[in-house]
């Protein structure tokens, strides 16, 4: 597995890291029980209008196969916090699942000279 964070993720409410934290999850569940992928890639990254995570794997891809539970349950979660969830062809073939997330309302982005520290979500 590969994977990429930036160093400052602020400006997410608890809520907002609950989803990003349970996608993830949701994504990487799917690709270990589905995908029979050799790599998967988990980035998490600030954008200009808030984060994105984004989870891709090499593996056979979503086919014809119909959107499951997971899916919609990751589609529901995005939802609840303004976030858009994109499920598709990956770059190389697999499925890719990307999240984009907007800042919470009023917030910026904290750098290191704030006092701005990491939490993970429970």
């Amino acid at each position: 597995m590969r994977q990429h964070f930036d160093g400052d993720l602020s400006g997410l409410d608890e809520e907002a890291e609950l989803v990003v934290y349970r996608v993830a999850q949701e994504a990487l569940t799917n690709t270990a029980r589905h995908a029979g992928a050799s790599r998967v890639d988990l980035a998490l990254r600030r954008t200009p209008a808030g984060a994105e995570l984004c989870v891709g794997d090499d593996g056979k891809g979503l086919g014809a196969a119909a959107e499951g539970a997971g899916i919609r349950g990751m589609r529901e979660r995005a939802l609840l916090v303004g976030a858009t969830l994109t499920v598709g062809r990956g770059p190389d073939g697999g499925t890719e699942v990307r999240l984009a997330l907007p800042l919470a309302a009023g917030a910026r982005p904290r750098s290191a000279a704030d006092g701005g520290a990491q939490r993970l979500p429970q």
